[in-house]
């Protein structure tokens, strides 16, 4: 007979997961602190990635690549914009990955409001460059992309939704 106060143990793919997710928010929280320290572009720096890309599209338009060269000034185009908010999408995703990682912690924690936070925190690191960049600008590649390993890591922690609320 199991004794009913002993805990149920976290489950294995759960800590797995965790563990994912902490490396990703905390990379993310570090990564975008440096950057915002230590890596603000220059206006030289970003004359030499346009002269770079302009360079890439050339080269694909030659070999008849159209499809990529579209791609490739969409995404010129959207950089060219971000870089104008700097600050503003690095503090943002800083906050977002913040969130990624306090959901994390509830979830490890045993709260299962830590996976609705999780579910947060996915659609708006997916959806962060909505905030600063047209639609237009955005290739939807990214953004089904961003859905799509959201979504599969969001079922992932589904599965052990059960033993956050305590019923496992």
């Amino acid at each position: 007979m199991e004794d009913v106060n002993t805990p149920v143990q976290r489950p294995k793919g759960l800590f797995a997961l965790l563990i994912l997710t902490f490396i990703n928010t905390g990379s993310a929280i570090l990564f975008g602190i440096l950057t915002l320290l230590f890596f603000k572009p220059t206006e030289a720096d970003l004359n030499k990635e346009r002269v770079e890309m302009a360079k890439s599209i050339v080269e694909l338009k030659e070999l008849g690549f159209n499809s990529l060269v579209n791609l490739l000034e969409r995404l010129q185009a959207m950089t060219e914009v971000l870089n104008g908010y700097f600050y503003e999408t690095n503090i943002v995703n800083i906050v977002i990955a913040m969130l990624g990682a306090a959901s994390a912690y509830l979830m490890l924690k045993r709260n299962h409001l830590g996976f609705h936070g999780y579910i947060v925190y996915n659609l708006l690191a997916s959806g962060s460059l909505y905030f600063f960049v047209s639609p237009s600008l955005i290739p939807s590649v990214i953004l089904i992309f961003n859905l799509v390993v959201s979504l599969v890591f969001v079922l992932l922690y589904a599965k052990h939704l059960r033993w956050m609320k305590g019923e496992a």
